[in-house]
């Protein structure tokens, strides 16, 4: 399952939770802070909103800390690349926030797949 399968599950509430839910879980553990207002019809935007100026400071001020969260999300410097050279004009932190996104959500439906069966 690639990043663009991710797509068709986007509109899935209980999905949606469960993200925002990973998502919280994965930036607490380096001491970030996100929170989710359980509002799924906006929650791609709300989300991106708050991941990205963490994204952009640790880009700034600590690259450890950055790789980091990209291993722990699992994001390759592989589709990093791949989404700089699709999306060249996006700044980095936008490009980085979005692949956490679209990671995150493919994580929980793939064990939520599992799970079903």
């Amino acid at each position: 399952m690639n990043f663009s399968d991710v797509s068709k599950y986007i509109n899935r509430l209980d999905l949606i939770k469960e993200t925002a839910e990973q998502i919280i879980k994965d930036f607490d553990m380096f001491g970030m802070e996100i929170k989710f207002s359980g509002n799924v019809y906006n929650a791609y935007q709300e989300l991106f909103e708050q991941i990205e100026p963490h994204i952009k400071k640790l880009i700034a001020d600590n690259q450890s800390k950055f790789m980091g969260v990209l291993y722990r999300i699992d994001v390759s410097d592989v589709q990093i690349e791949k989404a700089v050279n699709e999306n060249s004009s996006e700044p980095f932190s936008n490009i980085v926030s979005d692949l956490i996104i679209k990671r995150e959500l493919q994580k929980v439906v793939i064990r939520n797949h599992y799970k079903s069966k």
